[in-house]
């Protein structure tokens, strides 16, 4: 009973998903990647210089028993630097999607062994892993390029492309609700929605730039009297946080959520200076709103292949 719930629920949701959906969510994460990777590439090469006192293993890097050697470590940018261009460009895709996900995941958990750690990048990691396992390049690639003459053959389950935009909706919703759910597991539980631990942390971020000579925001300097203000944030937090999971249920409510999200990052911007770039970007969202841009963006066209002549296998009767 409640498997085909599931199951009615999925396909209403996300059967609609064809391969240039998936495809867009491909290219927009793996430019962010290529991107993010690229204008660290001089930092990352410092920091795998580092002396190996430093070294303190974190993820897949916990399968190593010493550091990289610095040119060891370049030549494994270097080769995922190269497999992320594929992977934009939709090449070998059944090899480099997987290969280009595993070898991002270990670069970036390396990076994260020889300082603290940098959760912003969780979200792009997970992301990336979902689209590099999933038919991301079956359009909009060089293989669907290259591939034989003819109308694309249609899937015979209904969420054959539907199923990895989900997937990165619901690994999308987690990381907010575990991020709500370690706020309400510390000391202060759900006194948090006061909003004192918030203006206190703020201050504090606020009290060490202006002390490293960066200045405090305006926008904060503003706030800062208003207890009220900072009581209403964290209860808009909490309520994005814990319930982002719930907010995946209904259209309304998942774009809704989508659009919620993405401002508290930009307050947070705003209030802190603090630049969490894919979240800030929106790409991190844009599986929430793939679908509904698209037919927007063309018109209500959906894509659909001219042999289309059979209706789709369905998972739920």
């Amino acid at each position: 009973m409640m498997k085909n719930i599931w199951e009615k629920w999925a396909v209403n949701a996300f059967g609609a998903a064809a391969a240039p959906h998936l495809a867009m969510l491909r290219m927009a994460a793996g430019g962010f990647a290529f991107w993010y990777v690229c204008t660290r590439y001089d930092m990352l090469l410092r920091i795998a210089r580092s002396g190996t006192q430093h070294f303190q293993p974190v993820g897949v890097a916990r399968l190593l028993e010493a550091p990289l050697a610095p040119a060891t470590f370049e030549v494994l940018l270097l080769a995922t630097l190269l497999l992320n261009a594929l992977f934009l460009l939709g090449w070998q895709y059944k090899w480099v999607g997987p290969a280009f996900s595993l070898m991002l995941l270990f670069v970036l958990c390396y990076r994260n062994s020889w300082s603290m750690i940098y959760h912003s990048s969780n979200a792009l990691v997970l992301q990336v892993l979902v689209l590099g396992w999933a038919p991301a390049a079956d359009a909009l690639s060089l293989d669907a390029l290259f591939a034989r003459t003819g109308p694309p053959r249609r899937p015979r389950w209904v969420l054959y492309y539907g199923w990895p935009i989900l997937l990165l909706c619901i690994i999308t919703a987690l990381t907010y609700f575990v991020a709500g759910v370690a706020k309400v597991s510390s000391e202060l539980s759900w006194g948090w929605v006061s909003g004192e631990a918030m203006r206190g942390q703020v201050a504090a971020d606020a009290l060490r730039k202006a002390m490293y000579g960066y200045g405090i925001s305006p926008l904060f300097a503003w706030l800062y009297p208003h207890k009220w203000a900072f009581m209403l944030m964290a209860f808009t937090a909490l309520v994005l946080e814990l319930g982002a999971p719930l907010f995946l249920l209904e259209k309304r409510l998942r774009l809704g959520w989508a659009l919620g999200t993405w401002l508290m990052h930009w307050g947070i911007y705003f209030i802190m200076g603090i630049t969490f770039r894919y979240q800030l970007s929106g790409l991190i969202f844009l599986p929430f709103w793939i679908l509904p841009l698209w037919q927007l963006l063309s018109g209500g066209w959906k894509y659909a292949s001219p042999s289309q002549t059979e209706p789709p296998e369905q998972i739920a009767d």
